[in-house]
């Protein structure tokens, strides 16, 4: 059996998604029509960061017309047990969080109480006359403060404010250090960010009969949501149906659960009527999930050659008042620690990762999760070994990467990099962003018609498709890793795949449909993708971390591979030949040598479906349907390289990016267009955590930037033209050669922006360890050192 190597794999196929989206037909939670006697949710949020709960008083609310119901903590405590993130890691301290506070509220913003009314207008008017009555406590937000002895304690079951110390150390690091000629340190802050989908969360629960429950979540892990669901509510996992509707936007903070998704489950089937909830900007600004609020402290110890002897890193991150599910407050401590070394043979290494606690909002997965702020630190590093030993920072990252002829590596930490190309994708960036030129144009000075002028690296490594191996590593066991694909070719010979997945605006109805038609041997055309309905799909770990492609592609290269088998086997009986004869292509079936002898996919479909006089083979069953689930290597390892060419204003600190070039190795490579827009769109990302985006708190634990006219977001004037190409590694370790590509435009976005920023301000012997680099911070480190 054989099919044409010519396929729609590696192909720019216009996504499918476009054309219904662009004609304003999406549904997306508030679009879905809502039934007869729906009921909506209000939540009353708390105005301190911690304080008692003395009393609430719901009595005016109630009087309110249409207001059905007013609940507090107690009263959904009856109804769902305490959440909290299951990590098994030694030293880390489990914590549970009531969906609305009982006793004590944690951060500004955490709920107390929720309205249930006829409309969501009555329920906005209802909270408005729920009176609380607080008695404020002592708050602490900082990183660097959370565990001073004298500091209050968050949780009662994280002492000293400490989630989590993980440490590890190799046993040359002592020695690395003795023997350095050079020692590097320094500090880097990273500014607490959050994801800010077009598309804030929502929710509508449809109780059925036989007390089912179908519900519909702006979620990226609807499998996972529904379990979780079953377990908290204590209902029967049966019972339950999750839909993902269209997603506007998701980026990991969609991957996380929330307390409203329970709140708005348990109320509807405790009143038996559909329950909806929409959230506001504010409130998503409030309580969404945030991200990169770390602290780094990096040592390396360098030869005279610039050669990384050893490398020692104090990670500190700030987990929020609570440890959030699914993932815990670990997430970016441990990922952080463990992608720092990236693709450089660092063979000496340790560190101590810390994730505290504080009054701020959780913490949790935002696209790139830990990567963007531990490549930012080393490649910070990279470029002020290069600045000690007067050598060209693209120079020290060459001397010190894995070259390709040593792959697969293993680096220090235990990980596994199959294929790649560290030193392929720095050359050719280097080439295409012209960056000899640019260097020596630099070498007449920095400042050009009242501009400094600068250029940045950042190449990288970026974790993706992570399977159970790689999460059991990291101590989160209610991940499962793996993901599943089924494969049906229809009585008409139509395929419909089923994937374990659910899309959020990646192409996966086209890229999905592209590899189906490739392993199946289909018309494209013929191909259609099904996925974020718990009760369609085989269950799966879902959408996060770059792992579609690699976990969902491989899950149905393995279920397409048994279908097309099963195709092969009945067609050589109809045609009296050998199933290894057979070969399929473009949506036929024919002899090999033999093409006039040849059937459609409807006409062996008919017989397996008995709608012919050809009687199904001995053995065969009917249909032609098939499941398979494929659980990855502990991680599968994309790399690239990005290259920023900025403009800093001498008088007002402002950044221009005047050049942006990224040479991307995803392995395999699906659909290069929707590559290129995920690399586009990540970048887009980048510039608004490094310039511009970041939560700011006072110290009474109030967010001074929670709107968007302070919370400011990149526009289309931010984003400048990019240069992209690929390079192909296939994966040698991950069915079908993919490799994770969603997450690589932030992750090197944000150190190749910094790095150049820092060598702009060079002369000027100003140190750029911080981000956002916002005008006011430039341009009084311009002023200060006399610039």
């Amino acid at each position: 059996m054989s099919s044409d190597p010519q396929g729609a794999v590696g192909q720019s196929v216009l996504r499918r998604e476009d054309d219904y989206l662009l004609r304003g037909q999406g549904r997306f939670v508030d679009d879905l029509p809502a039934p007869l006697n729906t009921l909506h949710l209000a939540f009353v949020l708390s105005p301190y960061a911690h304080a008692r709960i003395l009393s609430i008083d719901v009595s005016e609310a109630l009087a309110l017309d249409g207001v059905v119901d007013v609940l507090t903590g107690p009263d959904l405590a009856a109804m769902v047990k305490p959440i909290a993130a299951q990590i098994e890691l030694p030293g880390y301290h489990l914590n549970t969080r009531d969906v609305l506070a009982v006793d004590e509220v944690r951060f500004a913003g955490e709920a107390v109480a929720v309205v249930v009314a006829e409309s969501q207008y009555i329920a906005e008017d209802g909270i408005e006359l729920v009176q609380v009555d607080y008695e404020p406590l002592p708050v602490v937000t900082e990183i660097g403060e959370a565990t001073d002895p004298a500091a209050p304690q968050v949780n009662p079951t994280v002492p000293g404010n400490v989630y989590y110390e993980g440490r590890f150390t190799t046993d040359g690091v002592a020695a690395g250090f003795e023997a350095a000629a050079h020692v590097i340190s320094e500090n880097f802050h990273s500014n607490r960010v959050t994801a800010v989908p077009i598309e804030p969360r929502g929710c509508l629960a449809v109780p059925e009969q036989a007390g089912n429950l179908v519900f519909y979540s702006s979620t990226q892990i609807h499998h996972l949501l529904r379990t979780a669901l079953a377990e908290f509510l204590d209902v029967s996992e049966s019972t339950l149906r999750v839909v993902v509707p269209d997603v506007g936007g998701g980026f990991g903070i969609k991957a996380a659960l929330y307390p409203e998704e329970f709140v708005c489950a348990a109320l509807a089937l405790r009143l038996r009527r559909p329950t909806k909830w929409i959230q506001d900007r504010y409130g998503a600004l409030l309580t969404d999930v945030h991200a990169r609020d770390n602290h780094y402290r990096v040592q390396a110890a360098i030869d005279d050659e610039g050669i990384v002897l050893a490398l020692k890193a104090e990670i500190r991150t700030n987990g929020g008042a609570y440890s959030a599910l699914p993932f815990g407050c670990t997430l970016e401590t441990t990922g952080g620690a463990r992608m720092i070394v990236g693709p450089y043979r660092i063979t000496e290494y340790s560190y101590t990762a810390t994730a505290v606690a504080t009054h701020t909002a959780p913490v949790l997965a935002y696209r790139g999760v830990a990567q963007p702020v531990c490549f930012m630190a080393i490649e910070g590093i990279m470029d002020r070994i290069a600045r000690r030993l007067e050598l060209d920072p693209a120079e020290v990252r060459l001397r010190n990467m894995v070259p390709t002829s040593e792959l697969p590596w293993t680096n220090v930490v235990g990980v596994r990099y199959d294929t790649g190309s560290f030193i392929e994708s720095l050359n050719q960036a280097m080439e295409m962003a012209k960056y000899d030129e640019f260097r020596a144009r630099q070498r007449k000075g920095r400042l050009v018609d009242g501009k400094y002028r600068g250029i940045g690296i950042c190449t990288f490594t970026e974790v993706s498709g992570t399977g159970a191996p790689g999460w059991r590593a990291r101590g989160l066991t209610r991940l499962p890793g793996f993901d599943s694909g089924t494969v049906k070719v229809e009585p008409t010979g139509k395929v419909t795949a089923f994937v374990s997945h659910a899309h959020s605006g990646q192409g996966h109805f086209t890229t999905f449909a592209q590899v189906v038609a490739d392993e199946l041997g289909a018309r494209l055309e013929d191909v259609t993708v099904v996925e974020g309905d718990t009760a369609a799909g085989p269950y799966g770990t879902n959408t996060f971390a770059s792992r579609s492609a690699v976990t969902g592609g491989g899950a149905l290269i393995r279920a397409s591979e048994k279908a097309k088998l099963k195709l092969a086997r009945l067609a050589a009986a109809m045609l009296e030949s050998t199933p290894e004869d057979i070969v399929v292509t473009d949506g036929q079936l024919h002899v090999a040598g033999v093409p006039s002898r040849a059937l459609s996919f409807q006409e062996v479909a008919e017989t397996a479906y008995a709608m012919n006089t050809f009687d199904l083979p001995v053995g065969e069953s009917f249909g032609i349907e098939e499941t398979d689930f494929y659980d990855p290597p502990l991680v599968t390892m994309a790399n690239a390289t990005h290259i920023a060419q900025v403009a800093v204003d001498a008088g007002d600190g402002t950044v221009d990016i005047e050049g942006y070039t990224v040479v991307h190795d995803c392995g395999r490579v699906i659909n290069p267009m929707i590559v290129d827009g995920q690399v586009m769109g990540g970048v887009a990302q980048g510039i608004g955590e490094a310039l511009m985006e970041e939560f700011v708190y006072d110290p009474d634990g109030q967010v001074r930037t929670a709107t968007l006219a302070d919370y400011l977001l990149p526009s289309s004037v931010d984003v400048p033209s990019f240069q992209i190409a690929h390079i192909e590694s296939p994966s040698i370790d991950a069915v079908g050669g993919f490799k994770g590509v969603g997450e690589g435009g932030v992750i090197g976005a944000v150190p190749a922006l910094v790095n150049a920023v820092a060598d702009a301000l060079f002369d000027l012997d100003v140190n750029v360890n911080t981000k956002p680099l916002r005008p006011a911070l430039l341009s009084r480190l311009i002023r200060e050192s006399g610039g």
